[in-house]
């Protein structure tokens, strides 16, 4: 079986759009959404469909909790906030309705997929570095945990018996001794200084895992970025991925 995994879409359906295309045409079977369908970006309705069409397993973020009220728009940032407003008001309440609906994590055979730091989905803990991943290995019992939120691409594996280390090479085996936390990146706004949108893939038959980058056009997410009205600054910082 292979699964497709990708997270933080931030309604760019262009970055959405080009995942999904490539996963599908790999062979994805399954595909996972590790959060934050919408928030910054010009196109959450849009991208809500896309995956409710593609019956894509996703767990919430903090966005969208935050557009369906059950994260106070007042913990996220000016941009953030702005961008949230906005969404709200552009979706319909069906919408609403499926992110406020949505769990906090999923299950599917090895795999646990969650947003945040999954020893507190609902505080909205993020994982940076190397540390902080072996901090959370106790926190999940699965064999792989994939995780997003951060935006930064993240491979840690932690075999029976040694320490943990980065991984840096795709494709990466799974071991039969080894748990891995795979931080996701972002599919709609990467922040590693790579614009291009992000995704895995995984073979469960092969024991593979695969890490892809993809462009897309990203002048045209810029475009309605600018002519919906949102912040300059989330359409200007989709060219740099920061």
């Amino acid at each position: 079986m292979r699964i497709g995994a990708f997270s933080d879409v931030h309604s760019n359906l262009e970055a959405l759009k080009a995942v999904t295309d490539f996963l599908a045409q790999n062979g994805a079977q399954i595909l996972l959404c590790g959060g934050d369908i919408v928030g910054y970006g010009p196109d959450p309705e849009a991208c809500i469909e896309l995956l409710q069409s593609l019956r894509v397993k996703v767990v919430a973020g903090n966005h969208d909790w935050g557009v369906a009220g059950r994260t106070p728009i007042n913990q996220f940032n000016r941009l953030a906030a702005a961008a949230l407003h906005w969404t709200r008001k552009n979706l319909k309440p069906a919408h609403r309705l499926f992110l406020k609906n949505l769990p906090l994590t999923f299950g599917l055979g090895p795999i646990h997929l969650v947003h945040a730091a999954p020893s507190a989905p609902e505080q909205w803990d993020y994982i940076f570095t190397l540390e902080e991943a072996v901090a959370e290995m106790g926190s999940f019992t699965a064999e792989i945990c994939l995780i997003g939120h951060s935006h930064l691409p993240l491979f840690v594996e932690q075999l029976s018996g040694k320490q943990a280390r980065e991984i840096t090479e795709s494709p990466f085996p799974l071991l039969p001794d080894g748990k891995y936390l795979i931080s996701l990146g972002s599919v709609g706004q990467p922040r590693d200084g790579d614009p291009r949108a992000c995704c895995v893939l995984i073979d469960l038959n092969e024991h593979l895992v695969s890490f892809y980058r993809l462009p897309y056009c990203i002048t045209a997410t810029q475009k309605k970025i600018r002519a919906f009205g949102l912040p300059e600054p989330l359409a200007e910082r989709l060219a740099f991925g920061r």
